[in-house]
């Protein structure tokens, strides 16, 4: 795709669509019992992507929810951005046969230098890397640990081992409807292409992130399902 891209979020829990806040299990909120059916209404509504997120698998470190993922891949047209749990080549082989079109992968690829270069000589532009940060450093292992690399370091890396793109999440924004971290995302940006996730409340969030060189998308999870901003609205603000 080109341009600037709105991904609403379907985030997976006991095959349930959930949002956490900041990532704590301990604050889930469930907001509807049918992810199909969820994904056919973002759909119809003009999404032209989907991110999905299995938190069972981030929680486990394995794919758990492939059935589901598969059966959503199905049952739309647009394609399905997947993470949540990616921890091997074949965790990724799994996802891409589910009806993946791009796999998020966080923990393995901030950790193992040798599977990421594996991953984009399989995948290529197909693999998203998660740089997932609290306090400017790192985040990993469903956001519950500290890598002690700098965000912006490991961004360089990255670069150099040929990754296209990556998922940048503001930790401390997640589902807390804060704000778009937009200094954070702009810097990651400016050495990767980024996709933005984490705290985006509303227009105003979309049509900053779309005017930053470098991002190339958002991710919009509790201001759709509180009912603060429509879809269509958030595509309108993309432009």
């Amino acid at each position: 795709m080109t341009g600037f891209t709105v991904y609403p979020a379907i985030d997976l829990r006991g095959g349930r669509c959930v949002r956490l806040k900041q990532g704590d299990f301990g604050r889930a909120k469930e907001y509807d019992a049918d992810p199909v059916g969820r994904a056919r209404e973002w759909e119809r509504r003009g999404a032209v992507a989907i991110h999905v997120v299995d938190l069972d698998g981030a929680r486990e470190g394995r794919p758990v929810q492939l059935d589901l993922i598969r059966e959503m891949a199905g049952s739309v047209s647009v394609p399905l951005q997947v993470g949540g749990g990616v921890r091997t080549l074949e965790d990724l082989h799994a996802l891409r046969e589910a009806g993946a079109a791009w796999i998020v992968m966080g923990t393995a690829a901030v950790e193992n230098k040798d599977l990421r270069r594996r991953v984009v000589e399989e995948v290529g532009a197909a693999l998203v890397v998660a740089v997932d940060a609290r306090d400017g450093v790192v985040a990993t292992h469903g956001w519950e640990h500290s890598s002690g690399i700098a965000v912006l370091e490991l961004a360089e890396e990255l670069v150099e081992d040929g990754v296209a793109s990556v998922l940048y999440t503001d930790v401390a924004r997640d589902g807390m409807d804060a704000g778009a971290a937009l200094e954070g995302t702009a810097e990651l940006a400016a050495i990767v292409p980024t996709i933005a996730s984490g705290g985006v409340r509303g227009t105003q969030d979309v049509a900053a992130l779309a005017k930053i060189p470098g991002v190339t998308g958002a991710i919009v999870g509790t201001a759709l399902y509180e009912g603060r901003v429509t879809l269509e609205e958030l595509l309108e603000a993309a432009g």
